[in-house]
Order: C-alpha cells, then structure tokens, then sequence
C-alpha cells in the first residue's frame, strides 16, 4: 500500500502542475505516480545509492506529454519557474549520431510537501535511501509510447539485450521515426495556418498557427470584417513567431480563458498595436495589459 501522505503529496504537486499548464492553454495530457513498495525495492536493487551521497530521486514521478515537439521546452522552462530544479537533463539532437534524447527533470519538494516529506522519513529507516525530491519527465505524444516499451523491456532488463546490436538499432530506429513524425506534425499544421490565412479564415489561421485549447467561441465578426479590409494587419499577424508570443503569455502574470478574442487582444497589445483591435478589447483586459505588459498602473 501507498501512504497516503505520499498521495497527499502527488496530489498538491499535480495540482499545482495542472493549474499552471492550463493557464497556457497548451495542448498536453499529464501522468503522476507514486512509487510502489515492490517498484522502489526493485530499483535499490539495480542501482547503488547511499544514505551520505547519492539517493533515489523519482519515488514521486510526473510525465508531462504534449502534443507537439515544439511545446517541450516551453513546458520545461515553465517547470524551471515552478520549482527549485537539481537537476536537468535536456538533450539535443546532434547531427552526427542518432539516439533517444533524455528530457527529465529532478525538483526539491516545495516547503509544504517537504514537510510531510520530513515526517515520514522521521517515522521510518524505509527512506534512508530517498531523497526528498521528485522527478518530472517530458515527452511528445507520439513518442510517449516508445519510452514506455524501451523502459520496460529494455532499460530494466540490459542483460537481455547485451549482444543485440542490430536489436538495439532497430529499436532506436523506430524512435527515429517518431521523432521525424513529430516534426512532421508540427509543419503540417504550419502549412495549414498559412493556407487559412491565405483564404481570409482568420480563426483558423489562429487555431492552427498558436495550436492551443481553445474555447468553443468565435471570433468577434467586426475583427473578422477588419481583417478582411486590412490585409496588411492580417499579414503581421501570420508573421508573428508563434512560440514567441506563448512565452510572451506565460512568462508574464496574465491569466485568461483561452478564446480567440482574448489571444487577439493580447498578441495585439504586445506586439502589433492596432488602433481598431486596441478599441475593441474590453476595458479590464487592457488595464491588466498596461499593468503586467508595460510595468505600469492603468490610468
């Protein structure tokens, strides 16, 4: 059985998770657990930890899958915002060789959750060899279920695959197509933002160029209509990086429901300032956007 203070603690960390993600409006699933008896019992096993050095690390693990390869990093760096980070393994690919890049990231617990970390080391010599941190590792939808074959099948068995060279290759090669899928993924939905742009269907081209959750509402018809009149503010409003204008968001205070007019009036206030957009955006929105965007009280 699980304590169920360990759960108390994968509960208020996931939450946190949660709330954070969701307020990007990211396209992400999120997986939490907390290591079984049997599972950390195993491990002591096949690794060699020590109570004076190094001890285990993931006995609470997250996995944070997004939809798209691009996302990862930005979730990543909102993670490093989030959390005291210990350490951080974030490959990138070289050109040279081919092999799984690792994107894992270890976290002391929060004060809070360290707390009844504490309590429970206290009462048992069970987590002598734990250490009071946790482990949040990042993935691409597509790749997610690759990682969980190598795991299992691989990664804990080593010995099975000692003398299968071409094995190994084979499987990683099976990777290789996923991670040229993803890319793959994301410049399919680039080239349909720019063919909806192209046709003047500017809630489209949105949907497909900034790829977020967005809610079932339309986009206000006299911002259609203006953009229709005024290709010229539709052409800036393509060319805008698109992760520029996610970090822009997440790394500002802002938080707002994720609909098409919101995102028009945001990337329009940081980044294009179009008197018209500028006239429609209610009130409170601009109010926060001079407070949070310029660092200065709305008058």
């Amino acid at each position: 059985m699980i304590d169920q203070s360990l759960e108390l603690i994968e509960r208020r960390l996931k939450a946190q998770l949660v709330q954070e993600l969701s307020r990007t409006g990211l396209l992400f699933r999120l997986f939490s657990r907390v290591k079984e008896p049997t599972s950390i019992k195993e491990k002591f096993t096949r690794k060699s930890y020590s109570a004076d050095e190094k001890k285990m690390q993931d006995l609470v693990g997250f996995r944070i899958t997004t939809y798209f390869s691009d996302d990862l990093k930005i979730v990543v760096d909102l993670c490093k915002k989030l959390f005291d980070v210990i350490d951080l393994e974030y490959d990138t690919p070289k050109a040279e060789e081919f092999k799984p890049l690792r994107k894992n990231m270890v976290c002391r617990m929060p004060e809070e959750q360290n707390g009844i970390f504490q309590e429970l080391a206290r009462a048992s010599r069970d987590y002598e060899l734990i250490d009071n941190t946790f482990e949040i590792q990042f993935r691409t939808t597509l790749s997610e279920g690759w990682h969980e074959v190598d795991h299992l099948m691989r990664y804990k068995c080593k010995p099975d695959w000692a003398d299968l060279t071409e094995e190994s290759r084979m499987l990683n090669g099976i990777y290789a197509t996923l991670e040229t899928n993803d890319q793959a993924l994301k410049a399919l939905f680039d080239d349909i933002s720019y063919h909806h742009y192209k046709a003047k269907k500017w809630e489209a081209m949105l949907r497909n160029k900034l790829r977020l959750r967005f809610n079932l509402e339309n986009l206000d018809g006299e911002i259609v209509n203006y953009l229709n009149d005024k290709p010229e503010v539709g052409k800036k409003l393509f060319k805008l990086n698109r992760n520029r204008m996610i970090n822009e968001y997440i790394n500002s205070t802002l938080s707002f429901p994720t609909t098409f007019d919101n995102w028009m009036f945001f990337i329009n206030y940081a980044f294009l300032q179009d008197e018209f957009i500028l006239s429609k955006t209610p009130d409170f929105l601009m109010e926060d956007f001079k407070l949070v965007l310029n660092g200065q009280e709305a008058e």
